[in-house]
């Protein structure tokens, strides 16, 4: 199987697809070493790592020229946080999509945040985009690229469920792969949403809420009990990095010692 094969392919295993986040070539090779089929990058980490915040701070061509290190810097699937397209126009969005694919990226997360109002962009607005994203991959030869649908209902206070099914189904029946929530952590809600749904459903890291979790269950067993598909660590991995380094480093600051280095 080729790449985007493999990539697809791995949504529909017997057991939970864990996907962890690289932001610079360095960490995509250990992610690789590690025994990952597949990564995938974190738009917040590559913010943190030039300076900046998440939310598309640089420019397109600087996020392109900071991305190409890391997908070539490995053998196996990339899949490109792309965060909202670094645009509203639906036709700058495609091309950038396509830019991305060209850079030899198996798949891209596609945000439905507005980040100029900081809103959510209309669900036909959006809609409009994913159908267009479709229509160009073809076009060009990329249709098997994974187009992982992101909606930020939680993220921006609009935690209705039925909010959430409502933006989730509309992005399915427009085409895409698979459907990606942060904030999703109720395993009550997990479930409904996979019922739902036929597309993979993607859950980021963090704790999950349910009564009826046991101590003894880990999250990526829960969440595939409940249908979930792909399970990805967004910024854990990255913030866990920059918390040792700066635990470490103000250890030997205040130690004069480097021993618990090594």
């Amino acid at each position: 199987m080729n790449k985007y094969q493999t990539f697809h392919q791995l949504h529909k295993q017997d057991q939970l697809f864990l996907l962890p986040n690289a932001w610079d070539p360095l960490s995509a090779r250990i992610l690789a070493d590690a025994g990952f089929a597949a990564i995938a990058t974190t738009s917040w980490g590559m913010a943190q790592s030039r300076g900046q915040e998440d939310g598309e701070q640089c420019s397109f061509e600087e996020f392109i020229s900071q991305l190409k290190p890391i997908i070539d810097a490995v053998n196996i699937a990339v899949s490109v946080d792309i965060e909202s397209g670094y645009s509203n126009d639906v036709n700058t969005i495609c091309q950038h999509v396509l830019a991305v694919a060209k850079l030899g990226a198996v798949g891209i997360n596609i945000e439905d945040s507005d980040k100029k109002t900081a809103q959510l962009r209309s669900l036909e607005h959006q809609v409009e985009i994913l159908k267009a994203i479709k229509n160009t991959l073809k076009k060009y030869g990329f249709s098997q690229l994974f187009i992982n649908a992101r909606t930020d209902c939680y993220s921006q206070n609009m935690a209705s469920l039925e909010h959430v099914i409502t933006r989730s189904l509309a992005y399915q029946d427009a085409g895409v792969d698979g459907i990606f929530i942060p904030g999703l952590s109720d395993l009550t809600a997990i479930k409904q949403i996979t019922t739902t749904l036929k597309v993979p459903l993607n859950v980021m890291a963090q704790p999950l809420k349910s009564d009826f979790l046991c101590d003894n269950s880990s999250n990526s067993s829960s969440l595939f009990a409940h249908g979930v598909q792909r399970y990805t660590l967004g910024n854990a991995l990255f913030d866990a990095t920059k918390a040792y380094i700066f635990t470490a480093s103000s250890t030997f600051n205040s130690t004069k010692s480097s021993d618990h280095l090594f």
